[in-house]
Order: C-alpha cells, then structure tokens, then sequence
C-alpha cells in the first residue's frame, strides 16, 4: 500500500485509487495460471501518476500496491465465490452477486473470459490475501475518514479510477464517468463543482452511467453523515492506447485537471469546515 496520510491536515479531502496496484505476491504466482502480462488489462494502468502534481498539503492519499486481480479493494470483503476454494465458506453479499457470478469478487477468479487459477484454492489463501492486502487499506480508510469527520464536520473523497471503453465507437464513449450511487453518496454541491470543472475543459462526460461507484463509494459515501465519495472514471483511451498501453501526451492534461480539481476544493472544503 502506499499511503499519505497528513499530520496535520487543513482540508477534510481523501483521494483513494484501490485499482492502480502491479505487485503480485508470490503466493499468487503460485496457484495462478494466466499468463501474468494478461492481467495488466485488468489494473486501471498509470492511475497512481494522475495525482503526480496535486498539493500533498490538500489531500490524504491511499493508492493500492497489490493488483485488483490478486485483491480487489473495490469489493466488499465478503464477496467471495465458493467454488473457487476447497471448502465452503460463508455467504456473499446480495448487492454483489452479479460480480461475483462474473468472477470479479473480492478475489477474482477470472481475467475477462480466462480463468485466473489453475485449480481450486486452499482456504487458508483467502485469510492470507484479505488481512495482507484488503484489511490495511480499508481499517487505515475508515479511520482517516472518522477522524478527518471528527475534526472538520464533513469528509470529501474523490475514489479515482478509469475504464476501457465499453462501446465499438470510441468518440461516443465519455471521457469522464462521474458516480455518486445515484445521489445517496454525496452532496449535489461536490458533484455540481466537479461536473463543471469536467464541462469546462469541454470533456465528455457521464453521470452514473455505465458506472454509479462501487463498494468504496457505496460503502462510505453517506451523505446524510456528511461523508461525501464521489467515484472518477477516466476513459483509458483518452490517456492511453488500451491495445498497447503507451501514454498519451492527455496523460500530462489528466494530471493538471487532478491538481486544479484538488486546489479549487480546498477553498471549498475549509469553508465547509469552518
């Protein structure tokens, strides 16, 4: 995990990005038996470097080293899938279900149409990747969101992550993907400043389609808490080639549009904290 978590924090504003990790740990390698170069489709490539010119003093950061294809941050830990293992486990959440049919649950079983692993895993891989890889990261969130809460009365996250394009024409596919779970995970004023920010620089932009957020943004977006998570999907084919993965020059434009989105909040946020 690579973790930044201010001493003494001015602005109530998280970024979390729980897709952007490359690391598989030996303990995958060992049962796996996809070609591991296939699984690169499946990390939200770059999405680390999207914050490479944000004020560090604005912002705690929470950025996954693990692949999602090893631990998927973006799940609940509950989503797992009893036939992948030796023995039964517990139940799964409803909300998920589809996910998990799909192999993409907590620990995904499956790279598209390719399965992942080799045979069935023994249950004790479960206990080991969840408290190595998925624990850290969401007990670190959840306390930061508490006492960032505690302090300033309100909490902003920004759940950044980006996406291949779903559609045969690439000019028709948005170039920004905003989710707030249809409404229930932030305030309308946090979605509104950063929908304008997108239409100003004359993006394509889509609200709650195809994606509304995942488990991050449902499971801490309470608007009604004043815990507000808004979930950023960036089109990979605006910053990159999806076939062969090189950047684009956009990259460098995605950085500076994270850098102002970041710098605009925080006037925001601390008059929200005042």
């Amino acid at each position: 995990m690579q973790f930044h978590i201010r001493k003494t924090p001015i602005t109530p504003l998280i970024i979390s990005i729980p897709h952007a990790g490359s690391y598989y740990p030996k303990e995958f390698l060992k049962y796996k038996s996809i070609d591991i170069k296939k699984l690169k489709i499946m990390e939200d490539f770059k999405t680390d470097t999207f914050i490479d010119k944000i004020n560090l003093n604005l912002a705690d950061i929470f950025i996954a080293e693990c692949s999602r294809a090893v631990v998927d941050l973006n799940r609940s830990r509950q989503s797992l899938d009893d036939s992948m293992f030796n023995s039964k486990i517990k139940t799964t959440p409803h909300e998920e279900v589809l996910l998990i049919k799909s192999g993409l649950g907590v620990i995904p079983s499956k790279c598209y149409t390719e399965e992942i692993f080799k045979s069935k895993l023994p249950n004790f891989y479960i206990s080991k990747m969840l408290e190595k890889y998925y624990d850290p990261f969401h007990k670190k969130l959840s306390k930061r969101i508490n006492y960032l809460k505690s302090k300033f009365g309100v909490v902003y996250l920004i759940d950044i992550h980006s996406t291949p394009t779903l559609s045969n024409n690439n000019k028709n596919f948005p170039d920004v993907i905003i989710g707030d779970n249809f409404g229930k995970s932030s305030e309308e004023n946090f979605k509104n400043n950063l929908i304008s920010h997108f239409k100003n620089l004359d993006l394509r932009l889509s609200i709650n389609s195809p994606y509304s957020g995942g488990y991050i943004t449902r499971k801490y977006g309470k608007k009604d808490k004043n815990v507000n998570v808004i979930q950023l999907e960036i089109s990979k084919n605006y910053y990159m080639n999806e076939n062969t993965f090189e950047l684009k020059e956009n990259l460098n434009d995605v950085k500076n549009i994270f850098k102002s989105i970041v710098e605009k909040l925080n006037v925001k946020t601390s008059i929200a904290a005042e």
